[in-house]
């Protein structure tokens, strides 16, 4: 990983920032499943750890029903690896392509930090 640190630290502000945006904001306003599941999957990749579809549909507040859905579409689409039928049960991880992807775009949204003011 590119600046396993600095990189994975940039991906948990955006998702703390996330969060705290339906503090002052209705919740349906900010609904990305998918991108929560990716960024998600990037930090706990990134320190180590193995999350389950319950766990991260539990942090953030995605409906069962819907997180279901999501995990069976990333699947689909090649960005985690699971079984793909949707449970939320299983440990899940990013796909090696999806991790690239996070990677380089997490490595230009620092640049873009790096550049402000």
């Amino acid at each position: 990983m590119i600046d396993n640190d600095q990189v994975a630290n940039l991906a948990a502000l955006m998702l703390s920032f996330r969060q705290m945006r339906t503090e002052e904001f209705p919740r349906p306003l900010f609904s990305e499943p998918g991108w929560e599941y990716l960024l998600e999957l990037f930090i706990a990749d990134a320190r180590g750890v193995r999350m389950t579809g319950r766990q991260i549909s539990e942090q953030t507040h995605i409906p069962a029903s819907v997180a279901s859905r999501w995990l069976m579409y990333l699947t689909a689409e090649g960005l985690i690896i699971g079984d793909g039928s949707g449970d939320l049960d299983d440990e899940l991880t990013l796909s090696g392509t999806a991790m690239e992807k996070m990677e380089r775009l997490l490595q230009r949204a620092r640049v873009l930090q790096n550049h402000l003011p």
